[in-house]
């Protein structure tokens, strides 16, 4: 699987060795359960099953039809480009490595895209002058582009609507995760001039995002950009989103409630939430705005938590503003620490906030022993697992590493079942992804970062 850039070195029956070079305190081991397709995860893809390579598709006037298990990938331009279509369902597939939008529908009509993965993509969806668009239960990792590969670092988006009106529209229940330098996000969520109706408001609910920045403008969630009507904001979580967390930029009947944005002080960050109308002169008077039950701790550039809220006056008066709370005990905890690609790993459903470190792992009893056949073929020391450095596998079966707070000495051990020792070398940067194969079995992985450790069993399977 890794390459022995060390040699390889065998570790005998009681594990000393391994003791010696990195001094172990605790263990966690990695339990996948296969749970039924339906219940596998709350949020983002549950799609398990195979793909089929396919070229980029367009469609003009075409209706009554399903896109389904395909795998696109190094796509120049729009991957699947729909317009003037009608009754479309587009589910089940994998996009990798597209420089433009993964999915662009231009006055298309009820139009479902669910249980879709997003790796590496500009913009996952943007939806133009569209009717009945549901972007639901979708996985999305590193939108934007590398920082270095472009000049504009506020560009990508998770889903864009732009002029979408009517009964039907949603974009809930995905999760995303952006990583600093590896993608150049904007607004994770922009709902732009769209309008839906009293009875069946635009929905914006359930989604889970990590990761945003360092655009001075782009944050996560935005509803009411440059005016529009009846859109609802609810039951979100983001973490570290980016300069804010979510706004109303204007529009009227808007209602923003039950959601929770924690960030911690980055040189671009500014608010929690934000409610103002930016294009007033354009797109008309505020009226009837809620704002209720979120909860918020958000820390500006200058590390203030505080001011966790913005209203403007020209968006007053807001409805249930006294409802809201800033709470300091709020943390990145909020989410699991595996967010995207659940479902393929086997993950348990959860409830963010209650996840032991590690997410998806399960602490066993010291005399409790796991009941599986990958039982380790020498003794496990035991190291104290810190929640500053995470160690997970990525979309594509990719061993990765973030490491808070890195130190020069950062390093990474990875030993196989039986004890050989497989990769070691240091980190230089706060995330990592090992050189691997993706050859099934089970390995121990151990991160060193000055005083913190970790320890993780992965299983490839």
């Amino acid at each position: 699987m890794w390459s022995l850039n060390n040699g390889q070195s065998k570790i005998n029956q009681k594990g000393t060795k391994v003791m010696k070079l990195i001094n172990y305190t605790i263990i966690l081991i990695m339990v996948l359960l296969c749970l039924p397709f339906t219940t596998i995860n709350g949020q983002g893809a549950r799609y398990t099953g195979e793909y089929k390579t396919s070229p980029k598709l367009q469609y003009v006037g075409k209706s009554n039809f399903v896109i389904e298990g395909l795998d696109f990938s190094e796509v120049d331009g729009d991957v699947i480009g729909l317009y003037n279509c009608e009754n479309v369902t587009i589910k089940n597939n994998r996009f990798r490595n597209s420089n433009k939008r993964g999915i662009y529908l231009f006055n298309c009509k009820n139009v479902t895209i669910i249980d879709n993965s997003f790796d590496h993509v500009h913009t996952a969806l943007t939806a133009s002058t569209s009717q009945g668009v549901k972007f639901e239960y979708n996985d999305v990792y590193n939108i934007g582009g590398p920082l270095s590969e472009s000049n504009d670092t506020n560009n990508g988006f998770v889903a864009h609507f732009i002029q979408v009106t009517g009964a039907g529209n949603s974009i809930s229940y995905n999760a995303a995760e952006n990583i600093y330098g590896e993608s150049s996000p904007g607004d994770l969520i922009n709902v732009n001039q769209s309008h839906g109706t009293a009875q069946s408001p635009i929905i914006v609910k359930g989604n889970w995002f990590r990761g945003g920045g360092p655009s001075h403008s782009g944050g996560g969630i935005l509803i009411g950009d440059l005016g529009g009507s009846y859109q609802i904001a609810e039951d979100n979580i983001l973490v570290n989103p980016g300069q804010y967390g979510m706004g109303i930029g204007g529009g009227h009947s808007m209602i923003m409630r039950n959601n929770k944005v924690y960030s911690k002080s980055e040189y671009y960050t500014n608010v929690g939430y934000s409610i103002a109308n930016w294009s007033e002169s354009q797109s008309g008077k505020s009226h009837t705005i809620t704002f209720e039950g979120n909860t918020v701790n958000y820390a500006n550039r200058d590390g203030v938590t505080g001011n966790s809220w913005w209203i403007a006056e020209n968006m007053k008066p807001v409805a249930g503003v006294e409802t809201n709370r800033y709470d300091p005990n709020l943390n990145a905890s909020i989410l699991p620490e595996q967010l995207v690609g659940r479902a393929r790993l086997g993950l348990p459903p959860t409830n963010p906030g209650e996840d032991r470190p590690g997410n998806g792992e399960l602490e066993l009893d010291e005399n409790e022993v796991p009941d599986n056949d990958d039982k380790p073929n020498f003794e496990l020391p035991k190291i104290n697992n810190h929640p500053s450095i995470t160690i997970y596998l990525d979309l594509n079966n990719r061993v990765c590493i973030n490491v808070q707070s890195r130190q020069s000495s950062a390093m990474v051990v990875v030993a196989d079942i039986n004890g050989n020792i497989l990769y070691n070398q240091p980190l230089n940067r706060y995330h990592t992804v090992l050189p691997n194969e993706n050859v099934p079995g089970t390995y121990y992985v151990y991160v060193k970062n000055a005083d913190r450790e970790h320890l993780k069993t992965i299983t490839l399977r």
